[in-house]
């Protein structure tokens, strides 16, 4: 049985800085990260474009979020690896037509290092979508999923077996 610690909810702060007007430097704590466009798109390609850092962090929520829920369901993650890609729709941001959802579909293409059974996965990561807090902020934007699970086999040393 996994024991959760109570923490105090402090929110979510960062602080951001136009470095040039495609470039924008973000600071949060300690840590920070640039988001900046392509040179065909005017930018420096010094950072992730937006998008691709909306991407970045539901793949990072993912990573955390699955593997707070797999060590409380008892699963024997070896280890996963995710390619995400977008449907999007850029008229909006060109001011060409008014886009209600620019992004259309999310296509997540996972790679799971397991031994568990098919089902086992499958339950995996239907508690993953309802505790995963970008992939339901997505969804709740209407954005749909097209996703691909495929277990692959778990490298051998090292490896943990689940108990039984």
């Amino acid at each position: 049985m996994v024991k959760i610690k109570k923490i105090r909810q402090e929110g979510l702060r960062i602080e951001a800085k136009m470095e040039t007007p495609h470039r924008t430097l973000i600071r949060a704590g300690d840590n920070s990260l640039r988001l900046d466009m392509t040179e065909m798109l005017g930018g420096t390609d010094k950072g992730l474009m937006p998008l691709e850092a909306v991407l970045a962090a539901y793949a990072g929520s993912l990573n955390v979020v699955g593997n707070f829920v797999a060590k409380t369901m008892d699963f024997d993650l070896g280890g996963w690896e995710f390619t995400i890609w977008a449907e999007f729709d850029p008229r909006g941001i060109w001011g060409l037509k008014r886009v209600a959802r620019p992004i259309l579909v999310v296509h997540v293409d996972a790679r799971v290092a397991t031994a568990e059974p098919e089902r086992r996965l499958a339950e995996l990561r239907k508690k993953m979508a309802e505790r995963d807090p970008l992939h339901n902020l997505l969804k709740s934007a209407g954005v749909k999923f097209q996703e691909k699970w495929t277990r692959v086999a778990p490298k051998s040393s090292g490896q943990k077996t689940r108990k039984k």
